[in-house]
């Protein structure tokens, strides 16, 4: 049974395999680590002892979500643990009253932008050279109003 929970330091090692496995320049452990105490929201799913995924959620200006970082395990993709992770950060960006939820994407990641429209993400632009030269993102976005908190 896979169980959302907060995210610890013990997490640390788990979650960074993910992030290595899941991107082409993935953050850096210590980051990783200071997101533990500088974020909101940071949550693992976990089957045991293994996690399966991670999210990373800021409440900014006390009106919008941003989705600061999210992942799974490859052999846990398409299983329905990236779509409870988000929904559990959209729960809490709705509970504390944010109107909206947001993030980046790298345009090339087919996978990604298909998961988050299938969850109502809508493109608004695109910024170039976000990840880099040449390594342009699109802003994503999702309204948070009159949602319920099912």
């Amino acid at each position: 049974m896979v169980i959302i929970s907060d995210a610890s330091e013990e997490d640390l090692e788990q979650i960074y395999e993910i992030e290595v496995e899941s991107f082409d320049k993935p953050y850096p452990i210590s980051l990783l680590k200071a997101y533990l105490y500088l974020s909101n929201i940071y949550i693992v799913a976990k089957e045991d002892s293994k996690i399966l995924g991670y999210a990373i959620g800021i409440i900014q200006f006390k009106k919008r979500g941003h989705v600061v970082s999210i992942a799974t395990r490859k052999e846990s993709r398409k299983k329905g643990i990236g779509t409870l992770l988000l929904s559990t950060l959209e729960k809490t960006f709705i509970n504390n009253n944010c109107t909206y939820s947001y993030l980046e994407v790298m345009i090339t990641n087919r996978e990604a932008i298909r998961f988050y429209r299938d969850m109502n993400y809508l493109v608004i632009y695109t910024k170039k050279n976000y990840y880099g030269r040449g390594r342009h993102a699109y802003i994503m976005m999702k309204s948070l109003i009159n949602k319920s908190l099912e």
